[in-house]
């Protein structure tokens, strides 16, 4: 859960990363596009203020040469494009004056001469055509001729090609800002292609993962969902197994336990009996006592007393036995288990180890056969139930044939251990193969010390780090115990916990 999260962030901040950077450069976009139509639209202005330039001074000229070409033929229609001219003329300077805002004060100046240079060039056109209209055409003439108008017409060209010029000049400029513009809105324009492509790009490849975090996700809840009933159905068995064990152990307390105190109850009573002859002859108090009192007692203080208290402590020491074997699994059942790492081959050689004299002397051997990495476990409980399994194979082993003794230990799939001890020993009869691993129970002939906790105390250490023990025998032929143990007992205690 924490990983889609996780994952759920970090898209969130790659969107909001995208988002800014789609918003900036939109806003960049946005700005180049202004200036290019502020470029755009002084371009326009420069255009018209040429054009309105151009055209004033083309309109004096077609005033001028309407006036020589009159002058010089007396055609009335030569008249047309001076009358055109002197019409556009006032409209044109308007314009101009409008257009010339670039440089107000600049404008205000040129305008003035301007003006004053028109009144002169019209004022003279108007006199000469007013001349060879009232037919003194020689005066008209010699006006022209003497060129009066020339500096007033070459100066209002330099005037106009002054603003046609600058006009230019600055064109030109309008134009290269509106280039530049241009460049920058394509690479703003290609910029944010790219991150649009790489902020889609990025979500889809997030979403996927997601996507897979998300299956993965429930994929591991559908496990957990199945190790959780698995572990559930472990559990009651575990716990209707351990119920059961309860009861077979209750049983077994009850019963042996009530063996020796059924013993004691009745050898009191055979003292009690006992005593009556010994009071009687003790006690007499200067009466009478007769031979079978006399015999009584001493019969009583020779056998039966000494046989009754004989047989009573005979059953305390079997209930005193009884008892510490049962605290012993109590105290090694309620043990806190300690982890740690332990080699599997050095228990099993130190196990070995301490029979080699008891091998030694009957001419056996014992064979170590690890093959598993050092476990993480609780190393006096592996030391305990290994020490016991080597110590029972000595103590059965078969009469007059050395005893072969195997440990082998081999991984049993990703997580458990398989620790085998086997022997060539007396061996277990089909029968008794779980009533071995019952407290106070023993198979067999009778002819070794013990109590029969041995494998009992086995199994109960065994199944506290989360293993178990079972049992492959063949009357006469030996036995083969093996441990199933988990790897990593740190994960055992976590399942416990939790």
């Amino acid at each position: 859960m924490q990983t889609v999260n996780r994952k759920i962030k970090q898209t969130a901040i790659l969107l909001l990363l995208g988002a800014t950077l789609l918003a900036i450069l939109a806003g960049s976009s946005t700005f180049i596009s202004f200036r290019s139509n502020a470029a755009f639209e002084k371009t326009i202005a420069e255009r018209q203020l040429r054009r309105t330039a151009a055209d004033l001074l083309s309109a004096l000229q077609d005033a001028e040469t309407g006036q020589r070409g009159y002058l010089i033929t007396l055609d009335p229609a030569f008249l047309e494009p001076y009358q055109g001219a002197r019409t556009r003329i006032p409209e044109l300077r308007a314009a101009l004056e409008q257009r010339l805002v670039m440089d107000p004060r600049r404008g205000e100046d040129l305008l003035a001469e301007l003006d004053a240079l028109i009144d002169l060039r019209m004022g003279l056109i108007e006199t000469t055509l007013e001349a060879a209209g009232a037919g003194d055409v020689p005066t008209a003439r010699a006006i022209v001729g003497q060129g009066q108008g020339k500096p007033a017409m070459d100066r209002v060209r330099e005037v106009l090609g002054e603003v046609i010029a600058a006009s230019d000049i600055r064109t030109s400029a309008l134009v290269s800002v509106q280039g530049r513009m241009n460049r920058w809105l394509q690479v703003a324009s290609v910029l944010g292609g790219i991150a649009m492509l790489a902020v889609v790009g990025s979500a889809f490849v997030l979403l996927a993962r997601q996507l897979r975090a998300l299956r993965a996700a429930e994929d591991q809840l559908r496990r957990l969902n199945v190790g959780l009933e698995g572990r559930v159905q472990q559990r009651t068995e575990d716990l209707m197994r351990a119920n059961q064990e309860v009861q077979r152990f209750a049983y077994i307390v009850t019963h042996d336990l009530r063996a020796p105190l059924v013993n004691i109850m009745g050898f009191t009573s055979e003292l009690e009996t006992a005593l009556k002859p010994l009071q009687a002859y003790v006690l007499a108090d200067g009466e009478t006592v007769t031979e079978d009192n006399i015999r009584d007692a001493r019969l009583a203080a020779a056998e039966d007393l000494p046989e009754a208290l004989a047989f009573i402590r005979s059953s305390t020491r079997k209930m005193d036995g009884l008892i510490n074997a049962i605290l012993k699994i109590s105290r090694d059942g309620r043990r806190e288990l300690k982890p740690e790492r332990v080699d599997l081959k050095a228990l099993a050689e130190q196990a070995a180890a301490s029979v080699a004299h008891q091998l030694g002397e009957t001419g056996g051997e014992a064979q170590i056969d690890v093959k598993v990495p050092p476990l993480v476990t609780d190393r006096l409980s592996v030391e305990q139930a290994l020490g016991n399994l080597v110590d029972n194979a000595v103590k059965y082993a078969s009469p007059g044939r050395p005893l072969r003794l195997k440990i082998r230990a081999v991984p049993d799939g990703p997580r458990m251990v398989r620790i085998e001890v086997e022997d060539n020993g007396r061996g277990i009869a089909d029968t008794d193969h779980e009533r071995v691993f019952e407290l106070f129970r023993r198979s067999g002939s009778q002819d070794q010390a013990g109590e029969g906790i041995g494998l009992a105390h086995v199994r109960t250490v065994v199944r506290n780090l989360g293993g178990e023990i079972t049992l492959r025998s063949v009357h006469g032929q030996g036995s083969t115990f093996t441990l199933h143990l988990p790897v990593d007992l740190r994960a055992v205690l976590e399942t416990v916990r939790t």
